[in-house]
């Protein structure tokens, strides 16, 4: 909820959600992250002390079983930035944003390894729920780019062009970035499709290069 504390419990399973959310669909990181927590590991408020509680190699010994993520990568990195933040934090990721500065959570978030999209997205939720305060830029996912980049180029920004969709972001909503973040990833996951976009519901058709040069 808005301005409400949050427990360590869910603060953790919030974070694990997020670190999941990394070149899968959105619905497969969370739901995956809760039946880890919650089925397979119980439900513990100490989630991080938890994964970590057996060794790197028989972690990685559980992916086909866990299921988490479709790359190797994926499931290994919870256990690896699990670690650090037991080490560091205590295993409590409240500790990560305590100090309510968007600047030094994110520091901490790439520093701990979560990747500066996840951390972008992160930092905005936080921004959502009033743990936070201040102004954010979005997660420039494939739905993002795909959006601004046949808006703006005729075509969906790169991988490498992240720092174009950031400068683009910031000009359009200077107030908060952040809050472009939903609608233009909901238009791209509902409307601005990879295959068959469907340019005749879009509010952007009007603007847009991709849709005006067909």
């Amino acid at each position: 909820k808005p301005n409400q504390p949050v427990s360590m419990k869910d603060a953790n399973k919030f974070l694990l959600g997020s670190i999941l959310d990394y070149q899968i669909p959105a619905e497969t990181a969370w739901g995956n992250a809760k039946r880890l927590s919650e089925n397979i590991l119980g439900d513990p408020d100490k989630l991080w002390h938890k994964v970590t509680s057996v060794t790197l190699s028989e972690w990685q010994s559980k992916r086909k079983e866990y299921s988490l993520h479709r790359f190797p990568k994926g499931h290994e990195r919870v256990w690896t930035i699990g670690r650090r933040i037991v080490q560091q934090y205590d295993g409590d990721a409240r500790k990560i944003w305590d100090t309510h500065s968007i600047e030094v959570t994110l520091y901490r978030l790439t520093d701990l390894g979560v990747g500066e999209q996840i951390s972008r997205m992160v930092v905005g939720a936080l921004i959502d729920t009033g743990q936070i305060k201040g102004k954010g830029d979005v997660k420039v996912d494939i739905h993002v780019r795909r959006v601004l980049g046949r808006a703006v180029l005729g075509h969906e920004f790169s991988l490498q062009e992240a720092g174009r969709v950031i400068d683009l972001t910031r000009e359009m909503h200077p107030d908060n970035p952040w809050l472009l973040d939903r609608p233009l990833y909901l238009l791209g996951k509902q409307v601005c499709e990879a295959e068959l976009p469907k340019c005749a519901s879009c509010f952007l058709q009007s603007i847009c290069v991709y849709y005006n040069t067909q």
